[in-house]
């Protein structure tokens, strides 16, 4: 799995330079608007060799070193029809209503497949109820990781943190999952080179919708005990960042009576930025937080049961306490700003 994992990180790296030609050839920028932090001319098809390298490693790993030959052909297949959706809609614009079928046939494929979650602490799932949550799940860390992916090495840096800690959950219990996981990273490490700030290309939809799949995806393997009594808290933990934004998205979208495909700027990002924080400082402020959650969730796994389970709680409040902290100090700027606006209009008159 190193071995697969060094290839595609060798791919990435080669193939960022010529994409970044290419787009720079064919006027494939991301576009600037008042969403947008971003100034320039960045290229967006970064997607491009996150895939192909991720795809090209799964093959070798399969020809010469998987023990199950064909593994992971159900994630790479609906993988690559994300990859699709997303690079289509990165040069042509595509209908939200469209992606989210496509989305949707994707997570199908893997559900159909017979990846999902079996039970939540003590209790079992029914296989019915099992598919449709698995299904629902994939779906909203899909559009999760692109909601997230607003600065530059926000949601690469997320997923492979991410994968790295399932590398070391599955290392010793189920090693073609920890493979995928490390090949994945492998990639993502060769992109993010060229993503840090200030980033000279981005993912674009197909890279961040095809790491939200995989990465919701790749936790839905069987491992330990402790592992599977935990996965739903360990999964949610892990996503918690982009997972609690697009849920905060959801309900703010909701309560203004606006489509759920209507963009906007108060994902978890803008607030830090519109109460003060560099973009710098953003980035190391969220990889902190991701950091410690990734942390706490390899501690878990070698404490007892129920102690374990306690502390991915008590780390889960700690996110939700962020998230509320930060959701009324943008507001109390939001107000000061407005009253100050008030006061100038006031003194022009």
């Amino acid at each position: 799995m190193i071995v697969s994992s060094f290839l595609a990180f060798l791919i990435s790296v080669s193939l960022i330079p010529v994409i970044i030609k290419v787009c720079a050839r064919l006027k494939l920028y991301d576009s600037i608007d008042a969403r947008k932090i971003h100034s320039g001319n960045i290229p967006r098809l970064g997607g491009v060799a996150v895939f192909l390298s991720f795809a090209v490693a799964m093959v070798v790993y399969n020809l010469f070193f998987s023990t199950e030959k064909g593994f992971g052909i159900e994630i790479v297949f609906g993988g690559f029809l994300i990859f699709g959706m997303g690079l289509a809609d990165d040069v042509f614009d595509l209908g939200a209503k469209l992606k989210l079928l496509i989305q949707c046939v994707a997570a199908f494929i893997i559900v159909f497949s017979g990846y999902h979650f079996k039970q939540i602490l003590f209790f079992k799932i029914p296989p019915f109820f099992a598919g449709v949550i698995t299904f629902l799940w994939i779906v909203g860390v899909t559009n999760a990781f692109n909601l997230i992916d607003g600065l530059d090495c926000l949601c690469g840096g997320i997923a492979l943190m991410v994968l790295m800690t399932l590398y070391a959950i599955f290392g010793r219990s189920a090693l073609n999952a920890a493979a995928c996981s490390l090949m994945l990273s492998g990639a993502i490490a060769g992109f993010l080179l060229y993503n840090r700030p200030p980033a000279k290309i981005f993912l674009g939809d197909s890279g961040s919708q095809f790491l939200g799949f995989v990465v919701a995806v790749c936790p839905l393997f069987d491992s330990t005990s402790n592992y599977e009594y935990n996965k739903v808290l360990i999964m949610f933990l892990l996503m918690s960042i982009p997972v609690t934004d697009i849920i905060a998205a959801v309900w703010r979208r909701k309560r203004e009576h606006r489509s759920f495909f209507t963009p906007d700027r108060f994902h978890v990002h803008h607030k830090l930025l519109n109460i003060g924080f560099s973009k710098v400082a953003v980035l190391m402020l969220l990889l902190s937080l991701q950091a410690i959650i990734c942390v706490s969730v390899c501690f878990s796994m070698y404490l007892q049961r129920f102690r374990g389970t306690m502390l991915l709680f008590v780390v889960y409040c700690f996110v939700i306490l962020f998230f509320s902290f930060l959701h009324y100090a943008n507001r109390a700027v939001n107000l000061k700003n407005i009253e100050l606006m008030k006061k100038k209009g006031d003194e022009d008159c």
